[in-house]
């Protein structure tokens, strides 16, 4: 993935004093000694399961991920190992990393802190599982689809520790359906949570072509921006896909912003509405299934 600079329009000053009134966690040890060996040519599962099963609350976090039902596996793991070497050693390094940034996060909070994170994880979920549907299989790696979903909206715990009424925020956002979501931020706050997701992502290492689509994640015009790789555009679609999928099935509603961005995603994607309505009923009907199951 390229990478793009969001630093040419957000001069050094601007963005320090923004970040200084945020209260960004710390990265722990554990994730750097995770990053690091993941930034090597050739990661080590068994180092990674080394650095992971030393703390209890990050094993049970990956396990948990490896047995859930997206995986659909016959048979119960219960080695932090053998689960490094299934997901895979970029997979676990984003898991782990939003674990923790979950575990730092502030209890002082204006929204449901288990809400948000809840849809975090059953976005990247929904990424990961949309990608052969939507024809990404060979063009969108499934560790960049997850991260994605995991990380898009990590600004909004932070935006809603510093501001007691964001929630009210978030539901004048939700409601507005003509209005993309970051200018509200900006009309409230003279910034959003897009902005300070870039930050969040930038300081805790995440690679830089990520940081960039976090913070353009709603520009309605992106299909079309010059400077946006690929790569960047296929999460882009997947990411728009997959929300409003979740959306229908969680409050029977489309996203606020899905009229602003449907026709060029489908466009970009090659569907038909028709096709997205098939889409959108049997990823609900799967959902609903594994509900029951």
């Amino acid at each position: 993935m390229e990478n793009i600079n969001i630093m040419a329009t957000i001069d050094n000053s601007t963005a320090e004093k923004l970040m200084g009134s945020f209260q960004i966690p710390v990265k722990p040890q554990v994730l750097i000694d995770i990053q690091q060996e993941q930034a090597k040519e050739y990661p080590s599962p068994s180092i990674i399961a080394n650095i992971i099963v030393k703390d209890v609350a990050l094993s049970a976090a990956v396990l948990k991920s490896v047995n859930s039902p997206i995986f659909g596996l016959r048979k119960k793991v219960t080695d932090i190992k053998q689960s490094v070497i299934m997901l895979g050693t970029s997979y676990v390094s984003n898991l782990v990393t939003f674990f923790i940034l979950k575990k730092g996060m502030g209890t002082k909070s204006s929204i449901s802190y288990e809400k948000y994170w809840d849809l975090a994880m059953d976005t990247a979920n929904m990424m990961t599982s949309l990608i052969d549907t939507l024809g990404l299989k060979n063009k969108c790696a499934i560790e960049d689809a997850y991260a994605f979903g995991l990380f898009r909206d990590c600004g909004i715990p932070l935006m809603a520790m510093k501001y007691p009424d964001y929630k009210d925020v978030l539901i004048e956002a939700n409601n507005q359906t003509d209005t993309v979501m970051t200018e509200i931020g900006d009309r409230h706050y003279q910034t959003n949570h897009a902005t300070v997701g870039y930050f969040v992502a930038r300081s805790w290492n995440l690679p830089p072509s990520l940081c960039e689509l976090i913070s353009r994640h709603h520009e309605p015009d992106f299909l079309e921006a010059s400077d946006a790789s690929p790569e960047q555009k296929d999460l882009y679609a997947l990411a728009k896909v997959a929300g409003n999928v979740l959306s229908q099935y969680q409050i029977g509603k489309d996203e606020a912003e899905w009229n602003l961005v449907k026709d060029s995603v489908l466009g970009y994607l090659g569907l038909s509405e028709m096709d997205y309505n098939e889409i959108q009923e049997d990823t609900k009907d799967g959902l609903t299934i594994q509900a029951e199951g």
